[in-house]
Formats: structure tokens, sequence, C-alpha cells
């Protein structure tokens, strides 16, 4: 049987440091799911077949998730077939990873840091609950009502892993190493966020662009394009292209798009929205008036016209 100690706020299972920061009741981090993984993970060696490996997974671990990792589960549609697909796909990094989930409760200081930052800077900043969980590489982090949902199988990769097992954009995009505190913290701009949410290239790409920009500017206080050189290259024939797709809903070409894009990096339309954006901050007088802005997705016709981006063309 298992032994759960309760020390100052901290929940130790099995060993397994989970911690819990509240704001009044509301749990600022969930790792429950985590040790739930490993579990079912761990149980693997128990199945006969294929058709076992499913119902470990399914019921060591999905069955048994948190509320905050349901959610996770519905909104990438997990099953666990494709988990036990993705587990004998990738062996090494799993081990790899554990090692890596195991050290979750060391980045929380970091966290908490930085939600203090944004929440001094932002009007009504309210602190997001962040759920770690793992997933099938089918996105790092995305939100639900004031939620964090992340997946850690991409969050916490670094560049001291093993990708061999790994081919093309994924393999690139993993091996380059996330910063978690940057993914976080955009994730927690999508949390505050909010009206209408437009489908159009534009209005996607400004909400992914607000959520870049405003962290960076914030919490290094410029704009770091360091990691998209080839958009800063090509920046002038990118929005030149960008420009005449504005107003369709085929996001194809410029977001989510790591698996399927040729011949360039993938998801630039995130860079093409946080240059409009950065553009439009530095244009307002009244800073705070124009953060407002950026988090209000009916504005994003008023944020780009009043911005002024033209892709650093040169001027006819």
């Amino acid at each position: 049987m298992k032994k759960l100690f309760v020390l100052s706020g901290i929940l130790l299972i099995g060993g397994l440091v989970i911690a819990k920061a509240f704001l009044g009741n509301k749990k600022t981090y969930v790792t429950s799911d985590i040790p739930r993984f490993w579990e079912a993970v761990d149980s693997l060696k128990n199945a006969s077949n294929r058709t076992d490996s499913i119902r470990i997974i399914q019921t060591l671990y999905l069955d048994r998730m948190s509320n905050e990792g349901r959610k996770f589960i519905d909104i990438r549609e997990y099953t666990a077939a494709e988990y036990v697909r993705t587990l004998n796909k990738y062996p090494q990094y799993f081990k790899a990873l554990r090692i890596k989930t195991n050290q979750i409760a060391a980045y929380q200081n970091l966290l908490d840091s930085t939600f203090k930052k944004l929440k001094t800077a932002i009007p009504d900043y309210e602190t997001p609950t962040v759920c770690f969980a793992i997933g099938c590489f089918r996105g790092g982090g995305t939100t639900k009502k004031g939620t964090i949902l992340m997946g850690s199988e991409i969050a916490l990769a670094d560049s001291t892993m093993d990708y061999s097992e790994f081919k093309g954009n994924l393999r690139v995009t993993l091996s380059a190493g996330v910063d978690l505190v940057e993914l976080v913290a955009h994730e927690s701009i999508h949390c505050q966020q909010h009206n209408a949410k437009n489908r159009t290239l534009l209005s996607i790409a400004l909400q992914e662009g607000a959520a870049n920009f405003l962290p960076a500017m914030i919490l290094h206080h410029q704009v770091d394009l360091s990691k998209d050189q080839y958009a800063v290259a090509h920046e002038c024939e990118l929005w030149q292209e960008f420009k005449k797709e504005a107003d369709s809903v085929n996001l194809d070409k410029w977001f989510f798009n790591t698996s399927t894009i040729k011949n360039r990096p993938p998801d630039l339309g995130y860079f093409m929205g946080m240059r409009i954006c950065e553009a439009f901050y530095q244009k307002q007088t009244d800073k705070t008036k124009a953060i407002n802005m950026l988090l209000d997705r009916s504005k994003y016709l008023e944020v780009m016209e009043q911005s002024g981006y033209n892709g650093t063309c040169p001027v006819k």
C-alpha cells in the first residue's frame, strides 16, 4: 500500500512530489496524472497481446485521470490504442522522459515567478491552473476555461535527450529543446483572451501572436528573434503571401503543420502574428490599453490596421 504524506502544502505519493499551491481553493498545479501514466507503462510487462496493452492503458491511465487530465484527453482525442502505438514507437525517448517528469516540481518556482510578473503587467491577469499529463506528440500545450493542459512528452523535451527514434520536423522541433516557462506563459495568455473567436488566418495569427509577444515583452523587455532566423530573412515575402490569405479559414500553410509542411519551417503564422502585435504595441502611447486590445479577440482588425505592419518590405 502506498503511503501518503502531507507537508507544507506538498503531497507526496509513493515518493513522487505533487505540488499544490492554492489561491483560495484553486489548485495551481495538477501532476497526479503523471504517476498514473508510469504505473500503466510498468504494467504493460504483464500484457500478453496488444488487446491487453490497450486495456491496461485505458484502465490504469485514461480511466483514472484527474478532471483536468480528462479535458486534455478530450481535446486531443487520444485513445488507449494510440498510446500503445506511441510507446512502442519511441521506447528510448519515454525512458528519458520518465526522468524529466520526476523533476516537474523543480520547475514550479520558475512558473510561480513567471505568473507573478505577468500578473503585475497585465490588467486582471488570473493565474491559471496547470495540468501536466502525457500525450502522443500532438501538442505541447492547450487551454480550457482557465486551465493550461500540458503534453509533457513535448513540454519537457530538451536538447540532452535522445531523438534518434524521430524523423522530420518533429525531430527538429524536439531536439532544439522546449522552453517550458515560455510555453506555459504563452498558454497563460490564451487563458486571459476573450470575446469573438473568429477563425480566419489573421485572427488566429493575432491570437497566437499576442500569446508569443506579451510574455516576451513582459519577461524579457524585448522580443528575441534568434529562433526565427528563417522568418526574419524572409519576412517581406512571407508578409506578401500572408496578407493575400488573411481572410482565409484554411490555416494549413501557417499553423499546426509540423508533420506536413515542406521546404520551410512549420507554424510561421506564430511569427507573423507576433510581428503584427509588436508593431501595434510599439505605436500605442497607452500601453495598458494596448495590452487590453491584444487580449480582446474581437479587436483583431483594429490591431492590424493600427499596427501599420508591412513585413519590413521597402516602401514604394
